[in-house]
């Protein structure tokens, strides 16, 4: 089995197993904020709408990455990465209208982020360091 198909395979393992995880939880209960995160105590739908977030935010970078441009870091309007205010910003932005919404959108950034990852190992640029400028830190070191 190919290294991309393991990588594949286990973001999407990761994935089912946090679905399955998430679906377990009775719906009235996914919006209660119990589980301590950035910038306090969040809910599950939080925690999801975390990883929409930045899954939505990767995705970004990486289409700007293709077009040779330098995208807005960390972007949504922040200029610096204060990660608690982005966090707030994601738990405000993707809770969506229910549980169904939001789990199909995360489902859909899920297949994005595969779809890149074998997209890229395929061009050979998978595991080479500082491919888009955006990886590079201001110090310059990669």
């Amino acid at each position: 089995m190919s290294l991309i198909a393991i990588l594949s395979q286990q973001i999407d393992r990761e994935y089912t197993q946090l679905k399955h995880l998430v679906d377990s939880i009775p719906t009235s209960a996914r919006c209660e904020k119990k589980i301590k995160g950035t910038g306090g105590l969040v809910s599950v739908a939080d925690l999801i709408a975390y990883q929409i977030g930045w899954g939505k935010a990767l995705i970004r970078w990486y289409q700007a990455g293709l077009k040779e441009e330098m995208p807005e870091m960390p972007g949504d309007g922040f200029t610096s990465w204060n990660y608690t205010q982005i966090a707030r910003h994601f738990y405000q932005t993707y809770c969506y209208s229910g549980p169904e919404e939001q789990n199909a959108v995360f489902a859909q950034i899920v297949s994005k982020l595969i779809a890149m990852t074998e997209k890229e190992h395929k061009m050979g640029r998978l595991d080479q360091v500082g491919i888009w400028p955006w990886c590079r830190l201001q110090s310059g070191k990669e």
